[in-house]
């Protein structure tokens, strides 16, 4: 016969206080990436959609709404519309001038629309003065060559936010395109490819 050795029970190895420590720190690390790593910031519905556009003639982006993913980084808070320098900028909606001057030595025009929303304009030389209420359609000044980075002669920078209910700075930015009525909308064709029936 032959010998028969008793089986030995194998106890769970138990985790050593370095391994433990180790564990838990990359837990923590991996929380604290996850915590600061930047987030797509949600953009606001519109509130309205039946502002005009502020140039005469169609609307035409040159540059587009480009938000950044937190409140503190870069982006473009607004869109780019090309122009003739010295053309009509008018309001694209009733509300009131709420600033008008410089800004870092640009000219800029902002109006109040009510319901939170304001809407800017730069660089542009006001032809109105800070209280003053205006109408869908009034001329509110010009424009000024030399925005930065308009590839054309003259590009109107066209900003809108909302009010967070916060301070100033935490209002939402907006894509003023979104605000338009149907008719002020820039149109976008559809690329013809080939067989599509294009002469």
């Amino acid at each position: 016969m032959g010998s028969t050795r008793p089986a030995t029970a194998t106890t769970p190895s138990r985790p050593t206080r370095a391994s433990t420590v180790v564990s838990a720190a990359a837990l923590v690390a991996v929380v604290g990436i996850l915590a600061v790593a930047p987030q797509a910031a949600a953009v606001p519905e519109p509130p309205r959609r039946d502002l005009r556009g502020p140039l005469p003639g169609p609307v035409s982006a040159v540059r587009p709404f480009d938000p950044p993913a937190q409140r503190w980084l870069s982006g473009h808070r607004g869109v780019d519309l090309a122009a003739p320098p010295l053309v009509v900028i008018r309001a694209p909606a009733a509300g009131t001038v709420v600033f008008a001057g410089a800004v870092g030595g640009r000219p800029v025009l902002s109006i109040d629309h009510g319901g939170g929303l304001r809407t800017t304009y730069e660089p542009v030389r006001a032809t109105v003065r800070t209280g003053d209420g205006v109408t869908t359609g009034d001329t509110v000044g010009h424009l000024v060559a030399g925005h930065a980075g308009c590839p054309v002669q003259a590009c109107l920078h066209w900003g809108a936010r909302l009010a967070s209910g916060g301070p100033p700075g935490d209002d939402d930015y907006i894509d003023p395109l979104s605000l338009l009525s149907v008719h002020d909308r820039p149109i976008r064709l559809k690329p013809t490819l080939p067989g599509d029936g294009a002469a």
